[in-house]
């Protein structure tokens, strides 16, 4: 068996479309899948002059195209295999097994290790009975004895809307909102294609040469951009260490886990994500005069449903069932071939192998360890150096980073005063008026350029004047009128909840951008934070004293329009 490594650099996000998720968006695997891979290289060599093949020819036609089936077609000569993250040490993370469960309530972090137990390798009257199992969320991973990192794939959802190619924008009957869930770009895959001659590796290589290549859906939206880096040492490669005869010795059972999607044919010739087909097909494989028997309690498993799509047909591929990446299955051992186990560990199992479904590996955990010490890795893990950019292109990086925080911010404060509730009311409309007024000023003041030389306490200060300064009367009719602001402010005096505001005008916004659903992830070191490229972008105290200002003026008008409502 030949293996080609490579790495792939997401330069755009991918977009790896999965059968999940709201109708209205396309969300992708964690992964870029080796059917991808696979039909990228297929439109390569298409197009070699030397080749010779026209747009209509039938390409799966053996006499005149003899190296087309074997590269691409034959699953029994050729495979490419999904491209998952890679971990810590430049290897390719695999998927995170379906017998592993953390307690409830656990999460895991780059500074301290959590207790993740393999329940394929404990008794159930044998568990702590204290302990809320809960499966990870977490889908890859790399084993270090009981050592473990997870990996987390950056997604990024961008909102889209159909147009009329013509008119070029969207009409009444062609312009439907949708969302993509994708692949962030700037992370680091590691695909493997695994041949059987030297020749075709050859072959294969040669098409991976150019670094520039375009992967999955939405290619001429911005979609797709991928560069190639080949591996050159992959002479002893292999998804799991150490080889199988290690792992095998003196083990009780058999433990087979999937590291890719498997799709399997009961004797009907249906498609079925059930635990006795896989069984069954293990056995008749392997010419066992005794079908393998489960261990008690030995199968944790789950299914999906798989597509994909036919560039060449422009149509999507049958939806069929599969068992998921990651599921365990523990046998009670029997005696079987070793060059059996290693064959099939190579070739895989089920339909569509070429593509990357159906590998499997056998018992790529130490049988005795139950319980594994998890961490997440430290950020460093998957930063890849970016080339700088030039004055201009800076300037437009900048640009699109502050304009994303400040599209944000206007989301937050649309939500902060949308839930501002008055529980009482006893402030005039002259005097709301008069507070809006003398914000506006401040406003305007923050706006020019001079004011970045003032302290936050100098540019509040014609607020905070205006509230010392009150008639006696005007004062009874702020503290008199109280706000419910979140569940940390209720029931607040108006000017004193002014006065809060204003000496420290970022706190608001920090708690409320850490707990908005669109914000939450886009934090460092627990405050705000956005990067474009290698530009990044912070609220500082001036950007938090505008929004501030925004909001104690949204806040008076919506006094005032509420009064007016009764």
């Amino acid at each position: 068996m030949k293996a080609i490594t490579f790495f792939l650099h997401t330069q755009q996000p991918i977009l790896a479309t999965s059968l999940q998720g709201d109708p209205n968006s396309d969300v992708s695997y964690d992964y870029i899948l080796g059917s991808m891979i696979r039909g990228a290289l297929i439109g390569r060599y298409l197009k070699l002059p030397q080749n010779n093949i026209k747009q209509t020819d039938d390409i799966l036609d053996s006499e005149r195209f003899p190296d087309i089936k074997r590269l691409f077609f034959d699953a029994d000569k050729t495979r490419y295999l999904n491209a998952y993250p890679i971990d810590k040490k430049k290897g390719r993370a695999l998927p995170v097994p379906l017998s592993w469960y953390k307690n409830k309530g656990d999460e895991f972090s780059e500074e301290k290790d959590k207790p993740v137990y393999d329940f394929s390798k404990i008794l159930i009257d044998e568990r702590n009975e204290d302990l809320s199992p809960k499966l990870l969320e977490e889908n890859f991973c790399s084993v270090n004895d009981s050592d473990v990192l997870l990996y987390r794939v950056k997604r990024r959802i961008n909102i889209h809307n159909k147009r009329d190619r013509k008119r070029g924008k969207g009409t009444e009957s062609n312009g439907a909102v949708f969302s993509y869930d994708a692949i962030d770009a700037g992370q680091i895959f590691q695909g493997v294609i695994l041949c059987d001659s030297e020749e075709d590796k050859i072959i294969i290589e040669s098409l991976l040469q150019p670094q520039d290549i375009w992967l999955g859906g939405s290619q001429s939206a911005g979609y797709g951009h991928t560069i190639i880096e080949l591996i050159s040492d992959n002479k002893n490669w292999s998804e799991v260490k150490p080889d199988l005869n290690a792992r095998l010795k003196n083990k009780e059972y058999l433990t087979i886990t999937l590291l890719s999607e498997t799709i399997l044919r009961d004797d009907c010739g249906q498609c079925v994500a059930e635990s006795e087909v896989l069984c069954q097909t293990i056995s008749r494989y392997l010419k066992l005069n005794r079908e393998l028997e489960f261990k008690e309690n030995g199968i944790y498993a789950s299914s999906m449903i798989v597509g994909g799509f036919n560039s060449k047909w422009g149509l999507p591929l049958p939806q069929t069932p599969a068992l998921k990446a990651g599921s365990v299955f523990v046998f009670k051992k029997a005696d079987v071939d070793l060059k059996q186990l290693q064959k099939l560990e190579e070739q895989g199992i089920g339909e569509r192998r070429t593509e990357g479904f159906g590998r499997i590996v056998f018992n790529c955990l130490d049988e005795e360890t139950t319980e594994y010490c998890v961490m997440l890795p430290s950020p460093e893990t998957h930063k890849k150096p970016v080339k700088s950019l030039s004055p201009d292109s800076l300037k437009i990086a900048e640009d699109i980073a502050t304009r994303i925080v400040r599209k944000n911010l206007d989301i937050l404060l649309t939500k902060k005063v949308g839930c501002t509730e008055i529980s009482r009311e006893f402030i005039s409309n002259n005097q709301l008026s008069r507070l809006m007024i003398i914000t506006r000023q401040a406003l305007s003041q923050l706006d020019q350029t001079e004011s970045r030389s003032k302290t936050i306490a100098e540019l509040a200060q014609p607020i905070t004047d205006l509230l010392q300064n009150l008639p006696s009367n005007a004062r009874s009719q702020f503290e008199r009128t109280r706000l419910n602001v979140d569940e940390r402010n209720a029931g607040k005096r108006f000017d004193e909840q002014i006065h809060e505001w204003l000496k420290s005008p970022k706190d608001w916004i920090a708690h409320d951008w850490l707990t908005h659903k669109q914000t939450e992830n886009l934090v460092a070191n627990g405050q705000p934070y956005i990067k474009i490229v290698d530009v990044p972008k912070t609220i500082d105290e001036y950007l938090a004293l505008e929004y501030t200002f925004r909001l104690i003026m949204a806040i008076a008008k919506k006094i005032i329009k509420e009064k007016n409502n009764d």
